[in-house]
């Protein structure tokens, strides 16, 4: 590959993987279009810097960040006194929140709408369960807590992600141009 194509590739891939984290925020799926990229990328430049063990560290950082970010809301419900339902609710209404509020403040509607789902997701069994409003009302805090730490969990794999992704980039043009100085 010309030298001047594979800069080009390089900076197009870099700035997208970016993009790619960035819109995470968003409920997009972000960090899984970072891996897509970084497959292409691997694919195109003949895997010097994205070798296999890179897509396969990214693969299960991402599968282990996803667990944790559906999972927090759940127990979050269940460490503020909330039962399982509450938790399972708890869960749907946090993806039924980001839907919704993706609509609003240009996609960032997203981020207090599964916050907002998630609070509301768990009350709402609780208080068919137990009828007590305070309980209730503990278990949906939790259940925001613990999706706000999930969401924060997520976006910081994916930042760890594109980081590795800078390094890889930058070593392999640097261990090319080696032989040049």
């Amino acid at each position: 590959m010309q030298p001047w194509l594979l800069v080009t590739l390089s900076a197009l891939f870099l700035l997208l993987s970016t993009a790619a984290w960035a819109v995470s925020v968003f409920h997009i799926p972000g960090n899984w279009l970072m891996l897509l990229f970084a497959l292409l990328y691997g694919w195109a430049e003949g895997f010097k810097a994205m070798r296999p063990w890179v897509l396969a560290m990214g693969l299960g950082l991402f599968l282990v960040a996803e667990c944790i970010e559906w999972a927090a809301g759940y127990f979050g419900t269940k460490s503020f006194g909330g039962s399982r339902w509450g938790g399972l609710f708890a869960i749907l209404g946090a993806a039924l929140g980001a839907v919704l509020g993706a609509g609003f403040g240009y996609g960032l509607g997203a981020i207090p709408g599964t916050l907002l789902g998630a609070f509301t997701g768990a009350v709402v069994p609780e208080l068919i369960r137990q009828r007590h409003a305070g309980k209730a009302l503990w278990a949906g805090l939790g259940a925001a807590i613990g999706r706000a730490i999930g969401l924060s969990l997520k976006l910081g794999a994916g930042g760890v992600f594109l980081a590795l992704l800078y390094l890889r980039v930058i070593w392999t043009f640097l261990d090319a141009a080696r032989p040049l100085l």
